[in-house]
């Protein structure tokens, strides 16, 4: 009874420790089935050794000392096959689990993949778009520079259009200044010339009474003397003569009809400037041209 429950408990304690050491074992092995039926050999050879540590049945004085070992075959057999549907229901088990695991490995590493190649192809997209940046930032880094230029000189332009404009306004205030003096000293000498005008006309309407004579505007800095009276057949005849007053040298620019003396009566204008005593000697030469 004793040497049943020695076995019992050596093909228990072998039983117990079959899936948890075998377990360790099949989870280090890379072999897959192989390495499980290494394992049951093992196992095997391990209770054929502990079998063959059992006395000898001849041995007459272990016999006379120990009780004859009883087994029971059935027993045994019931307990390998029980050892052996668990064996092989946690190798399936161990299986179908490596088998998932390794199925799921392979998703993941697929996925693993799939997510790198994507993410390779981001990274060559992003590598293009930051080249593309880079020229752009370059490009408007130049423009901006070139923009900078641009304010700068038209920055030094608008300053001399200022100091310009200061110095036109300046030129133009000065001018209003000599126009406004200008206007006041023309309006100065038209009062004088017209108080002597006032003047003057006394005289002018004796000029021509006594000289039968009127004097007309021709034109600027031009005096025109028109004298009648002169020839005995027709008195209404007109005799006229202008004078050029424009430069300090007195000049006659027209005169009808003409006088072969004109020129010395020019100079003796000029050298006395006697304008009346020049009228008269006009008016004598062109009552002598009347007589000849």
């Amino acid at each position: 009874m004793a040497s049943t429950t020695a076995a019992t408990s050596a093909s228990g304690s072998a039983s117990g420790a079959g899936p948890s050491s075998l377990g360790s074992t099949i989870r280090s092995s890379s072999g897959g089935r192989s390495s499980m039926a290494e394992a049951s050999t093992h196992r095997l050879s391990i209770g054929n050794r502990r079998l063959s540590q059992l006395p000898p049945k001849n041995n007459n004085a272990l016999t006379s000392l120990l009780p004859l070992p009883q087994f029971d075959s059935d027993d045994i057999h019931a307990h390998a096959a029980a050892f052996t549907n668990e064996f092989n229901s946690y190798t399936q088990k161990t299986k179908a689990k490596i088998t998932e695991s390794s199925e799921q490995w392979d998703r993941e590493t697929a996925e693993l993949q799939e997510h790198d190649r994507a993410l390779r192809e981001d990274l060559k997209v992003a590598t293009l778009q930051e080249a593309a940046l880079a020229k752009a930032l370059n490009r408007e880094k130049e423009e901006a520079g070139n923009m900078s230029k641009t304010i700068q000189q038209l920055s030094a332009r608008r300053e001399e259009m200022r100091q310009m404009q200061a110095s036109l306004e300046s030129q133009v205030s000065l001018l209003r200044r000599e126009v406004k003096a200008k206007r006041e000293a023309k309006f100065a000498q038209k009062k004088a010339l017209d108080e002597q005008i006032l003047k003057n006309k006394p005289e002018v309407s004796c000029y021509e009474s006594v000289l039968a004579m009127r004097i007309v505007g021709v034109q600027e800095d031009r005096i025109g003397f028109v004298f009648t009276r002169i020839n005995e057949q027709d008195w209404d005849q007109e005799f006229t003569i202008t004078i050029d007053v424009s430069q300090y040298d007195y000049s006659v620019s027209e005169c009808a009809p003409s006088l072969s003396e004109l020129p010395s009566l020019v100079r003796y204008l000029n050298d006395t400037r006697d304008l009346y005593g020049f009228l008269k000697r006009v008016r004598k030469g062109f009552k002598d041209l009347c007589r000849k």
